[in-house]
């Protein structure tokens, strides 16, 4: 009551109000995020996930403070909500009828870019909601008095997923004819272009020269879960990709086989008897008896061709006498 009375003092309504200016400076924290009224909403490049143009995933939120541009978690400030882990969140999530049950829940989590470091989805929005959603103001207990415990929890994070459908980073890029490729860069004056719409202009990031990180600067109108968002211009980081030769990366990952093949049996060939081209005559024939006067003949013949090798032998080299 006290917040609206002084919007009314002041002939501001909340929709008037918007982070990061003079009269938000004066509002109330629970009529717009104040001190941390810079958002910067990240979307990551995964070219692997989502077939062959890879996908565009959430990557989390950033809550800046309005005058330096420091994350508020990383400040003296306290945070306005409380601290949940993942198991909490999971269960606020669930129960809330702003996703509209749990196949909705589920798309909304299969929204979120995957961990570089192996986390689950839980755990990434568990991280996400005590580094970012807990320190947008409009979210403090003592603003809604009547709300279940974690309905902030799941409001924030169907903001964020109306934040992701808001921006359709691949649609922009692939209708200026920038697609992820392997043998073909971009400029940092194209991507920017491409991707700069009513007025939303965001900022690019690269791992050397590759294509990673989408940074959306915002400012709220009014509270952070009522998804009023007006582009920021406030927003002084600079990119860290190149002005030139920007990598857009395909996918690493090999396409799926669409063709089955079936494969012959194996059979064995029909035995067949074996012919071959030989002389009857010569072939031993077991049972037959042998001749013993043709057997004689032979052993006759193959002494009297010995006797006469070793006569000539002696002849040849006759024995020395003593």
């Amino acid at each position: 009551m006290w917040a609206l009375s002084l919007l009314l003092a002041t002939g501001v309504t909340a929709t008037d109000l918007i982070s990061c200016s003079p009269q938000a400076a004066k509002a109330h924290p629970c009529a717009v995020p104040h001190p941390g009224g810079l958002m910067v909403f990240r979307q990551r490049f995964e070219p692997d996930v989502g077939g062959d143009q890879g996908s565009w995933g959430i990557d989390g939120l950033q809550v800046l403070d309005c005058q330096n541009q420091h994350e508020l978690n990383a400040t003296n400030a306290e945070p306005f909500a409380p601290t949940y882990d993942h198991e909490h969140i999971a269960s606020f999530t669930h129960r809330s009828e702003l996703f509209g049950g749990e196949e909705s829940v589920l798309r909304a989590e299969a929204e979120w870019a995957q961990s570089e470091v192996g986390e689950g989805v839980e755990e990434v929005q568990e991280r996400t909601w005590n580094t970012a959603g807990r320190w947008i103001s409009t979210f403090a207990p003592s603003c809604s008095p009547a709300r279940r415990e974690g309905d902030e929890v799941a409001s924030f994070f169907h903001t964020l997923h109306l934040l992701h459908g808001r921006f359709p980073t691949a649609k922009l890029l692939s209708d200026a004819d920038i697609t992820p490729s392997a043998d073909t860069t971009y400029s940092l004056s194209e991507l920017i272009a491409a991707l700069t719409f009513n007025d939303y202009k965001p900022m690019v990031t690269c791992v050397n020269h590759t294509l990673s990180t989408i940074l959306w600067p915002l400012n709220v109108g009014g509270k952070f879960q009522e998804n009023n968002f007006i582009p920021s211009s406030k927003f002084s980081l600079q990119s860290t990709c190149p002005s030139e030769g920007i990598i857009y990366p395909p996918s690493t990952t090999l396409p799926p086989m669409t063709t089955s093949y079936t494969w012959d049996p194996l059979t064995r060939p029909t035995p067949r008897p074996i012919t071959l081209s030989y002389d009857e005559s010569k072939v031993y024939t077991p049972g037959l008896e042998l001749n013993p006067k043709r057997l004689r003949a032979f052993k006759d013949y193959e002494e009297e061709r010995l006797e006469e090798k070793e006569s000539k032998v002696i002849r040849q080299y006759p024995r020395d006498e003593l």
